[in-house]
């Protein structure tokens, strides 16, 4: 019971964040910022889903962590943040 008070608190409070920041910033704006959380979410959960599967051998755990941390800076530095600029430039021209 505790719980689901508690959860209906925090949903509630995260929905209230929500239709200020809508009033305040224009839809745009929540977009570009649950795209970038949804980056993190994304490369972070895939990363310890895939290293969990790795076998224990310390070696291939070293060299998939320098992998993976090579391929997320690389799409996210020539894929996401340009994407995300844009998306911001869009916003500054509807203000």
């Amino acid at each position: 019971m505790i719980i689901n008070l508690s959860l209906l608190f925090i949903l509630g409070a995260i929905g209230f964040w929500f239709y200020k920041n809508i009033k305040k910033r224009g839809l745009l704006s929540v977009a570009s910022g649950l795209l970038q959380i949804g980056i993190i979410i994304l490369f972070v959960g895939s990363f310890f889903k895939l290293f969990l599967t790795l076998p224990s051998n310390l070696y291939v755990k070293l060299i998939f962590c320098l992998t993976y941390l090579w391929c997320t800076v690389g799409i996210n530095v020539n894929f996401m943040i340009p994407l995300i600029d844009l998306i911001d430039k869009k916003i500054d021209l509807n203000r």
